[in-house]
């Protein structure tokens, strides 16, 4: 028996996100991946995440890891779950890594992604980003981002329904900036992108970010409101951004450990 990290890439629109819910919600990722599992490995392996994106939202590097119960090089099992598997999920790398990983509880921090464009959407890239009639005002957004880099309790950066009893998060980055045309997932004319880094990310956490940011941006708020937000005294009430925009771009890992990036884009 071999502890296995596998790194995939998905395209979440057709899912009802990574985690396995009962069969009549739909279909996940999580479930996608063990069916294949168990047809390449002979029987069923229950697969662990790093974390559990939404419907709708997409992963560059979500890491997993199973108990392997066949002996298997990483490589051929990558081979033949590329095989398996529909095309819009794809097995990045597999690797053999010590007992005690686990995905989601070895992680010490993640980063994603959100997208915005004012490009009007087409059949082809609707599921890639929040369309917007304009894009907002960058420097706005670049002042409110900073009220929240630091270590503070962001109860009100998730919603109510959240069973968590923790809301404590350290955010160390989050940048605003124009993706380079290799960086993005589809061809937009006009594109604007936070990323945030955190230690753990709350339910919907990075969406009502991204909502409030670009309420900002949009001068609807000045860019302290966000430190009421995190006062739990918001000026304005406003749902999470919708999913499409989402990407989970990288899961980070104690010693080195990390999924890789690489420069890609979806």
């Amino acid at each position: 028996m071999s502890n296995i990290k596998l790194i995939l890439q998905y395209d979440g629109s057709a899912y009802i996100g990574w985690q396995r819910q009962a069969v009549q919600h739909g279909l996940s990722v999580q479930q996608a991946v063990e069916e294949a599992l168990a047809r390449v490995v002979g029987q069923h392996c229950g697969l662990h995440g790093a974390g559990r994106t939404d419907s709708g939202v997409h992963a560059l590097a979500q890491a997993a890891h199973f108990a392997c119960p066949v002996a298997i090089p990483p490589h051929k099992l990558t081979l033949a779950l590329n095989h398996i598997l529909p095309p819009d999920i794809r097995v990045r790398s597999a690797e053999e890594v010590p007992e005690v990983f686990h995905a989601r509880f070895s992680a010490c921090g993640k980063r994603y992604r959100y997208l915005l464009a004012a490009d009007e959407p087409s059949a082809f890239n609707y599921r890639w980003y929040w369309p917007l009639e304009q894009l907002p005002q960058e420097q706005a957004m670049r002042q409110a981002a900073r009220y929240l880099i630091g270590k503070y309790d962001f109860r009100h950066f998730t919603l109510s329904n959240s069973t968590v009893s923790n809301f404590v998060r350290e955010l160390s980055s989050i940048r605003v900036y124009q993706p380079t045309e290799r960086e993005l997932p589809c061809r937009l004319e006009t594109a604007l992108a936070i990323e945030v880094i955190c230690n753990g990310f709350l339910y919907k956490m990075v969406r009502l970010i991204a909502a409030r940011m670009v309420a900002i941006g949009q001068g609807k708020l000045p860019p302290a409101a966000m430190a009421e937000y995190l006062a739990g005294k918001p000026p304005l009430a406003l749902p999470p951004a919708p999913p499409q925009g989402l990407t989970l771009m990288e899961v980070y890992y104690d010693r080195g450990q990390r999924s890789e990036e690489r420069g890609q884009s979806m």
